[in-house]
């Protein structure tokens, strides 16, 4: 029997075989499944961040910010065309002003349009949430009409004789491309 009988620390030996073990398959494999779900988790939230800034934030956000270009439009254009007309009484005015307007609001373009009894300009967009009408500050005997588009180029044309004095809103440039006084291009819409 003291054959048969093995040493305390003696262990037994397997055979071996090519193939690795799972434990040491599970080990060189868990730092790429680490990194795949922290991926997947940070593309996760960029997704519900995206979704969240463009499904509620950035729309109001941009509704707000065409509303307030809108009222500085309006309010600049009305600008523009009270400072075309001179304050002081002169018997004959020819004076033609150009007027720089941004080409869309929100991305749709839009229109200027002078009132019709009363010296005021409105701005027309299809978004209704953009818009507004202003009182023009003008000397007493003045009639104003025409519109601008807002894609085109625009002037204030303004005409006096015999104490009556004419303002017209024109798309287009002048004919004479000189910048001074010109004639009306005839686009403008009576209103």
């Amino acid at each position: 029997m003291s054959g048969s009988r093995r040493s305390p620390g003696h262990r037994r030996r397997r055979p071996s075989t090519n193939a690795p073990s799972s434990k040491s398959a599970d080990r060189g494999l868990s730092p790429v499944v680490g990194k795949t779900l922290e991926l997947g988790v940070g593309v996760l939230f960029a997704a519900l961040l995206t979704a969240t800034f463009f499904g509620g934030i950035a729309p109001d956000y941009r509704a707000s910010v065409g509303a307030e270009l809108g009222d500085r439009t309006l309010a600049a254009a009305a600008d523009r065309i009270e400072a075309a007309v001179p304050a002081g009484d002169y018997p004959q005015i020819d004076r033609t002003v150009t007027v720089r307007l941004p080409a869309t609001i929100r991305g749709d373009p839009y229109r200027i349009v002078a009132g019709g009894g009363t010296p005021e300009v409105a701005l027309v967009h299809p978004d209704r949430g953009v818009g507004g009408r202003l009182r023009l500050d003008l000397p007493a005997p003045v009639a104003v009409r025409g519109s601008w588009q807002s894609t085109s180029p625009s002037r204030v044309v303004v005409d006096a004789a015999n104490g009556t004095t004419s303002v017209r809103l024109v798309d287009g440039t002048p004919d004479d491309g000189a910048g001074g006084s010109a004639r009306p291009t005839g686009q403008e819409a009576s209103g």
